[in-house]
């Protein structure tokens, strides 16, 4: 295994327990529940697709998945950093 696919997989684990430390923390809040569902629900999903991809070595639909669940996962943490400062949320 190569220094590449090394590299992705300690940034990945180091992006999984930084990930879940925030959405579950934004679950606790309830103005950020859904928000921290949707974080953590596209986080088990995309770690499953990369755990697919390395067992089933890279099969193309599987990593294009992987590729547009990140992509999903990108866009539900805009969300939610704009959700912690819009200040309708905590009724500022």
């Amino acid at each position: 295994m190569n220094a590449i696919h090394w590299a992705h997989r300690v940034g990945a684990l180091t992006t999984f327990l930084i990930l879940t430390s925030v959405a579950y923390r934004a679950r606790q809040l309830p103005a950020l529940r859904i928000y921290g569902g949707i974080v953590l629900a596209l986080l088990f999903l995309q770690v499953t697709l990369g755990i697919i991809n390395v067992t089933g070595s890279l099969p193309l639909p599987v990593a294009v998945a992987h590729n547009g669940v990140a992509a999903l996962l990108l866009a539900a943490l805009v969300m939610l950093n704009f959700a912690t400062r819009s200040p309708s949320t905590f009724g500022r």
